[in-house]
């Protein structure tokens, strides 16, 4: 079993930091004008995106329209390194990788990588090891990943995320209802369309502690790990992935990662000693 200790290094490790990147313009000439990071410098801004509904991660307020969460501390911290401000853009977890190549958007916190990914963008190193959980419904009996690999089960995801992939991946046999956020997968498990949802740990304690009612946070075993990372476009210029690689480092070994998952998590109603037992920032 993880320990609670554990699973706290783990995800003080990292959903969330990646890797280099060239955004709306090509790489020759970004060269030619110093590169990534001075581009960046001279536009003023740096581009991310953001998820409605992903809390911890990213939160919308919808009467102000601001936003807040551990991966917006994060980007206005890397842009304060640079010198700029940060410049939030709406998105989904499905177009991110896309919105990196078109130069949309300079760097996407709590990207997940697979290799498929990595032939289109570039991935920094761990941000926060996530793990995936379970909420399952009340009478559900889940105890391992394979007690959901069944025809009859109907497994809730948000489309286009690590869910998504983990679920294709891992539970090839189970019924598989896909959705458009985390928040639409609980809706899914509430309705009744759905006998469980998967979602990585930090993601399910928000949405299980929002309506502990609609069922049981489960950590099934194997535990599987999902490390999460900063993703940036592809390019040929390594100084803005070094730099990206270098902030992480230090907020890592400082603590501050985990000091912004806690803030986040909190002001999400959810104490990190609520989370399922062994577990642990």
């Amino acid at each position: 079993m993880t320990t609670r200790r554990a699973f706290a290094s783990v995800l003080a490790l990292g959903g969330v930091a990646a890797a280099t990147s060239l955004a709306g313009i090509c790489p020759a000439r970004a060269q030619e004008e110093g590169g990534t990071i001075a581009r960046i410098k001279a536009s003023g801004k740096l581009r991310t995106a953001a998820i409605p509904g992903a809390e911890p991660f990213f939160h919308k307020d919808i009467l102000k329209g601001g936003w807040s969460g551990a991966c917006v501390d994060m980007v206005r911290d890397m842009a304060a390194s640079l010198g700029v401000t940060p410049d939030i853009v709406e998105a989904e977890w499905g177009t991110s990788v896309m919105d990196l190549q078109t130069g949309k958007i300079d760097v996407m916190f709590a990207l997940s990588p697979t290799p498929a990914r990595a032939l289109q963008i570039q991935f920094s190193d761990i941000a926060i090891n996530n793990a995936f959980t379970v909420i399952a419904k009340n009478g559900l009996s889940v105890a391992t990943w394979d007690d959901l690999d069944k025809p009859e089960i109907r497994v809730a995801f948000d489309t286009g995320s690590s869910h998504d992939i983990f679920v294709r991946r891992r539970l090839p046999h189970c019924t598989p209802v896909a959705v458009q956020s985390p928040t639409d997968a609980i809706m899914a498990l509430q309705a009744g369309r759905a006998d469980c949802v998967v979602q990585v740990v930090v993601i399910a304690a928000v949405m299980h502690a929002r309506n502990p009612a609609v069922g049981r946070l489960i950590l099934p075993q194997p535990v599987v790990h999902q490390p999460t990372c900063i993703g940036v476009p592809a390019s040929p210029d390594p100084r803005f992935l070094t730099f990206v690689n270098n902030w992480l480092l230090y907020n890592r070994s400082e603590g501050i990662v985990q000091d912004w998952m806690f803030k986040a998590l909190r002001a999400s109603n959810v104490d990190p000693a609520s989370l399922p037992p062994g577990l642990e920032f």
